[in-house]
């Protein structure tokens, strides 16, 4: 069974224009066209289902993703970068939830604004910012 556009648009929750844009950058071909309508069977899904696995739900960046199906050699290191820019952002969430479990109890009464736990964090923040432009 073939499915237009529209179709695998609406039935994947993305946008028509996005699917184009995979055509356009090799990262999908449609199996064929009804007419002027790119149409998908099983297979095309297949891929547009592993590009949502492996791009959309944030393992890895979209230029990955066209490599590590485009089965370069470098694959594996590809997948490797990914993976451990996946653990970076999930060591990045794990502060962020700490941070907000500690906002949540924090005693103040405007925990963003009198918190000195926050204003410690934040002071940590400016002052590496300035010391990594001081050479600019």
């Amino acid at each position: 069974m073939q499915y237009s556009i529209s179709e695998v648009a609406r039935h994947f929750g993305i946008a028509v224009s996005a699917l184009r844009y995979y055509d356009q950058v090799n990262l999908l071909r449609p199996a064929g066209r009804r007419g002027s309508v790119r149409t998908y069977g099983r297979e095309e899904l297949h891929r547009l289902a592993l590009i949502h696995l492996l791009h959309r739900d944030g393992m890895m960046s979209l230029d990955a993703t066209a490599a590590t199906l485009a089965e370069r050699p470098t694959t594996r290191d590809v997948i490797e970068n990914s993976r451990d820019e996946v653990r970076r952002r999930i060591q990045r969430l794990r502060e962020a939830e700490r941070l907000l479990d500690h906002l949540l109890t924090c005693p103040r009464d405007n925990p963003v604004r009198d918190c000195p736990h926050l204003r410690t964090q934040l002071d940590h923040v400016v002052d590496t910012a300035l010391a990594g432009s001081a050479g600019r």
